[in-house]
């Protein structure tokens, strides 16, 4: 996939809107890669939206996150942040809570996205708890030589914006589902 271009270009000035099969692509720091079948809800130059259906109940290990069966992800890529964001809504529309990951080379395409994943990742829970996953995981591939300093630097950098910043990302996040997903 194509780099994509931090301005709009005259075919996505007015952005791309579709509910069709788009891949999100997250390339993992041991080489693996995950592949998710979501909906394009937006795409433009600077931010990729897409909808992500949960068809299955469950939550996340370790956290106070339960998500009943029809729950729906929203997932936000911005072309040049150190981090994307996921907002996950219970089917009548609330909150179940707010996940932001480490991300690099995030990269839009005609069919899918696509970025690397820095281990870091951040829950915001419906109360405003925030908090920190896999720091220790980030340590442990820093030592080993398994992350380039310049991908330390930018998980680092991602951790400074989240905690001086999450609750504006999300807000924005809010603003751009308003606007596009209804």
């Amino acid at each position: 996939m194509a780099r994509s271009e931090a301005k709009d270009t005259p075919a996505a000035a007015g952005g791309d809107t579709a509910a069709f099969p788009f891949r999100e692509r997250k390339r993992k720091l041991d080489g693996s890669i995950h592949d998710y079948e979501t909906e394009l809800v937006h795409r433009d130059g600077r931010v990729a939206i897409v909808r992500f259906h949960m068809t299955r109940g469950g939550g996340p290990p370790r956290l106070p996150v339960v998500v009943p069966a029809g729950s729906v992800s929203y997932g936000f890529f911005w072309a040049r942040r150190p981090y994307n964001l996921y907002r996950w809504l219970d089917p009548e529309g609330n909150v179940i809570a707010h996940r932001l990951d480490a991300v690099t080379d995030v990269r839009f395409g005609e069919d899918g996205l696509e970025y690397r994943d820095l281990v870091l990742d951040w829950w915001v829970l419906p109360d405003d708890t925030l908090l920190e996953e896999d720091r220790d995981e980030l340590e442990e591939a820093i030592a080993a030589g398994a992350i380039s300093p310049e991908d330390a630097e930018r998980a680092n950098e991602a951790a400074r914006q989240v905690y001086s910043r999450y609750r504006h990302i999300i807000d924005e996040a809010v603003a751009l589902e308003r606007r596009w997903a209804h």
